[in-house]
């Protein structure tokens, strides 16, 4: 910042006069940043639109003149700016996954929407414990996205089958013992992780000669059945967690006692949630569940039970 001040003459007579913001000088920035030799000319009336509007209306005031920049600097426009996009995607050594990129306009316009959308469905059936950051409902929501387009009937075929987010899981694990769990792209992860995952997936057996040497390998099935996921969908509608009504396109159905401790999959053992509270069930002291008459009650980790609702 320092060295571009260096170029905005009336930019640093404003900040020092206190006619401006810092925040209205590091908009002015990116302005200049785009062309300084268009910049350099255009300063004074950029300077005066800083005094004139608020720092909201003033990204409005900068994103036109970059763009008029653009258009100008670039005869193709449009084409000029969906040249530059770019997307990164990595795993990180502690198995997050760092996303940063420039979108053009029109995917930029998609994605804010699809966030927007799924956002304030969210907002909607947001309870009062829900303690997340906006950045980290913006990461949920954009991981919903993702899972959804995925779970599409249409999607495209790969290698002979359909996309899908594989974990490879062994029986220990699966039972909550020590064991290994691995997503194809992360790597390691919890085995709470994976009970959650495989709680409603499709599943397929592998036996092993040993860490390398697969010996059979089953045929890949639905943990729950269509005609049985169908009959949970008519009876709950929605998630079951009190005060949450995310729809269920959003939701996985839960198995109360897990099938990989003999838990039946079948309707009295099943109940609708949504990824954010079946996650909160399977978590380690976290919430309790049991269906009682057909009723889901949930228990806080302290025993105490949360108020619970008919089914819709």
């Amino acid at each position: 910042m320092a060295r571009a001040f260096d170029d905005m003459p009336e930019t640093r007579r404003a900040l020092d006069a206190g006619d401006i913001s810092m925040s209205a000088v590091r908009l002015l920035a990116t302005a200049r940043d785009a062309d300084p030799d268009v910049f350099r000319a255009a300063e004074a009336q950029l300077v005066e639109a800083a005094r004139l509007h608020s720092v909201a209306d003033l990204q409005r005031v900068v994103a036109y003149w970059r763009d008029r920049v653009e258009r100008e600097r670039m005869p193709d426009g449009q084409d000029g700016l969906r040249a530059r996009r770019r997307l990164h995607a990595s795993v990180s050594l502690g198995g997050m996954v760092r996303v940063d990129g420039d979108l053009d306009p029109e995917s930029g316009e998609t994605l804010l929407t699809a966030l927007r959308a799924v956002l304030d469905t969210d907002a909607r059936s947001r309870d009062r414990d829900d303690e997340r950051t906006p950045a980290q409902r913006r990461a949920d929501a954009l991981g919903e996205i993702c899972r959804q387009w995925l779970e599409r009937g249409d999607r495209p075929v790969v290698a002979g089958e359909r996309p899908h987010v594989t974990v490879t899981v062994s029986a220990d694990a699966l039972r909550g013992a020590v064991g290994t769990s691995e997503l194809d792209h992360t790597g390691p992860m919890g085995s709470q992780v994976a009970r959650r995952l495989a709680c409603d997936a499709s599943v397929m057996r592998v036996v092993m000669n040993g860490r390398s040497e697969p010996l059979d390998v089953g045929r890949r099935t639905p943990v729950v059945p269509p005609a049985i996921r169908r009959a949970v969908i008519v009876r709950d509608r929605h998630c079951r967690f009190p005060g949450c009504d995310r729809p269920q396109t959003w939701c996985d159905a839960h198995h109360v006692v897990h099938w990989a401790d003999g838990g039946p999959t079948s309707l009295p053992n099943l109940v609708l949630l949504c990824r954010r509270h079946h996650g909160m069930v399977h978590e380690p002291g976290g919430f309790g569940l049991e269906l009682l008459d057909d009723r889901p009650v949930f228990r806080r980790p302290d025993g105490s039970v949360l108020e619970g609702r008919a089914p819709p």
